[in-house]
C-alpha cells in the first residue's frame, strides 16, 4: 500500500457477498464480479442473453445486495415517462411549472434495474441517456443531480439498427453474455434449490465512495500501459474500433480493481478484466480474450520471432548441409555420384575441372555442365531447393546459431521470471473467474513450450553443423548460451 493511502476493508466485503451469489447462481462468477465492479466504478452493467437464464433473479439480487435506494422496472414499448421518472405535479402545474414526483422513481434510486432495456421508447430514451450518462435529470425548468450509482440492464437480444438504442447500449460499459448452466451437478442443483434469495452481506455507499476516491492515487505500472497500446493496434486491425471516451472508462475501472484489492496500482493480471468492456457483438468476446491474454503472457519477449528466425535458419542449413538430391548426379570426367549438396561441393572442390551430366537428360545426346553452370541449371530451371555448401555460409549460420542460442537463453531467464510473477498476481487477483485464471497459466505453459521448441531447432541446427565439421565454431556457441544463463 502506498505511503499516505488509507486502508480500506471492501476485499472482504466483496469476496463474501460473491461466495453467497456464487453458492446459489451457478455459473455466473464473471456475472458476479462484472456487477460488483461495475458498482464500485460507478459503471453500468448490461446482462444480455436468452429467457430463462436468471439475468432479472441476479439483477435483483446484486442490487438489492447494495446499501441505499433500489428502483426496478420491466419497460415495453408501451412504458410512459410517468412510471418511470414520477407522475406530473399537479400543483407544480398550477404555477404553470412543468415538473415531476421524482421521490420513490429513478432519478432519486442509488441502484435501478431496467429489465428489457432496449424496449424503452423515445418518449423515454432522451431523458434516459443524460441520467445514465450524466447523472442528471431534467426536471421541468430544474436540472437535478441524481444519486444513481449504477444501473443493470438486461436483455434477451442486441438493439436493432437504431440510432438511440445504439447510443443507449454504448451507456453499459459492462456487458456479459448469460448463458444456460452447462455442468450436470450445477444443473441438478439449479433445479431443486430455493428461488428465494437475499444476500446477507451488504456493500455500503460509503465504501464505494472510499474505492472510488482511493482509485484517483492508483499508478499503472508500465507493462499495463505496453499492453493497453498493443490491444488498441490489435483490435483496430481487426476492425474492433473503440472509442477514446470507452478507452478512458476502461482504464477507470482498472484502477479501481486495483484500489479494491488495497494495491497502489495496476498490474497486467488485470488488464483481462477489459475483455468484458471491449465488445460490441458477443462474437468478438472471444477474439478480444485472446488478444489480451497473449499480451499478458507475453511480457514484452517475442518468442514467436525468436522461434521464426530459429525455423528459418535451420531451413537454410538443410538446405546447404544436408539436402538431399531428387535425382542422383554423377560426374563426366571420373563417373562419382553424388546425392547430396555436401558432396557436391566436396568434389568440386578437389576437382574444379571436372563436369557434371544434367540429372534430367537420359538420352544420346547427354548434357553436361561446368560446376557453377550445373548450380544455376538445378536451382533457377528445375527448382531444387538448396543452397550451396561452402566454408563462408557455414561460418555464417554457426554464427547466426550462436546469436540465436544467447538471444534464448536471456529469453529464458526473462520468461521464467514473468511466468513466476505473473502467476503470483493472478493467483492474488480476486476479479478473475477459476476459468480465466487457468486459460493464462495454460498460456504460460504455452510460452515455456515454445522456449523448449526453439532450443529443439538449435540443438539440431548445432548437431548439423558439428557433423560438418565446425567443433570450434561451436564451441564459441556454447560459450554464449553459457554466458547467457
Amino acid at each position: 500500500m502506498a505511503r499516505g493511502m488509507p486502508r480500506i476493508s471492501v476485499r472482504d466485503d466483496l469476496l463474501k457477498i460473491r461466495e453467497e451469489f456464487e453458492r446459489h447462481f451457478k455459473e455466473r462468477t464473471d456475472e458476479i464480479n462484472c456487477s460488483l465492479l461495475a458498482t464500485l466504478a460507478g459503471e453500468h452493467v448490461l446482462f444480455l442473453g436468452p429467457p430463462g437464464t436468471a439475468k432479472s433473479l441476479l439483477s435483483k439480487g446484486i442490487c438489492e445486495a447494495i446499501e441505499g435506494q433500489f428502483f426496478y422496472y420491466l419497460l415495453t414499448r408501451f412504458t410512459t415517462p410517468e412510471e418511470i421518472f414520477g407522475p406530473l405535479s399537479l400543483k407544480a402545474l398550477q404555477q404553470d411549472d412543468f415538473c415531476r414526483k421524482i421521490d420513490g422513481y429513478l432519478p432519486t434510486a442509488h441502484v435501478a434495474f431496467l429489465d428489457e432495456i432496449f424496449k424503452s421508447n423515445s418518449s423515454i430514451l432522451n431523458s434516459l441517456l443524460t441520467l445514465l450518462n450524466e447523472r442528471r435529470f431534467h426536471n421541468g425548468s430544474r436540472v437535478i443531480e441524481v444519486p444513481l450509482v449504477t444501473a443493470f440492464g438486461a436483455s434477451n437480444e442486441l438493439p436493432e439498427e437504431n440510432e438511440s438504442l445504439e447510443a443507449l447500449y454504448d451507456r453499459f460499459l459492462f456487458r456479459c453474455q448469460v448463458r444456460y448452466v452447462e455442468d450436470d451437478a450445477n444443473f441438478l442443483e439449479l433445479l431443486f434449490s430455493s428461488d428465494n434469495f437475499k444476500a446477507e452481506a451488504m456493500l455500503s455507499l460509503r465504501k464505494i465512495r472510499e474505492v472510488q476516491e482511493m482509485a484517483r492515487r492508483v499508478s499503472v505500472d508500465e507493462d499495463v500501459k505496453r499492453i493497453i497500446i498493443e490491444a488498441r493496434r490489435e483490435l483496430r486491425s481487426r476492425g474492433i474500433q473503440l472509442s477514446d471516451r470507452r478507452w478512458k472508462k476502461m482504464a477507470g475501472v482498472l484502477r479501481v480493481a486495483a484500489a479494491a484489492m488495497g494495491k497502489d496500482s495496476v498490474d497486467r493480471s488485470m488488464v483481462l478484466l477489459l475483455q468484458h468492456m471491449a465488445w460490441d457483438r458477443p462474437e468478438q468476446k472471444g477474439l478480444i480474450k485472446n488478444i489480451l491474454m497473449d499480451l499478458i503472457v507475453s511480457g514484452g519477449v517475442s518468442l514467436e520471432k525468436l522461434k521464426k528466425e530459429a525455423d528459418d535458419l535451420l531451413s537454410l542449413v538443410q538446405r546447404s548441409v544436408d539436402f538431399k538430391f531428387p535425382l542422383r548426379i554423377r560426374c563426366y570426367d571420373c563417373s562419382e555420384v553424388l546425392d547430396n549438396s555436401k558432396k557436391l561441393y566436396i568434389h568440386k572442390t578437389l576437382y574444379p575441372e571436372h563436369s557434371y551430366y544434367d540429372p534430367y537428360r537420359i538420352s544420346l545426346h547427354l548434357r553436361y555442365f561446368r560446376y557453377a553452370d550445373l548450380i544455376r541449371v538445378l536451382q533457377e530451371e528445375y527448382g531444387w531447393n538448396f543452397v550451396e555448401n561452402t566454408p563462408q555460409r557455414i561460418r555464417y549460420y554457426t554464427m547466426e546459431l550462436a546469436g540465436l542460442m544467447e538471444r534464448l537463453g536471456r529469453a529464458r531467464v526473462k520468461v521464467e521470471e514473468e511466468v513466476g510473477e505473473l502467476q503470483r498476481l493472478v493467483e492474488a487477483n480476486i476479479w478473475l473467474s477459476k476459468s480465466d485464471m487457468l486459460a493464462i497459466m495454460n498460456r504460460c505453459d504455452a510460452k515455456m513450450g515454445t522456449l523448449r521448441e526453439v532450443e529443439r531447432t538449435l540443438r539440431i541446427i548445432e548437431s548439423m553443423l558439428e557433423r560438418d565439421g565446425q567443433v570450434s565454431l561451436m564451441d564459441r556457441a556454447a560459450a554464449f548460451r553459457a554466458e547467457a544463463h
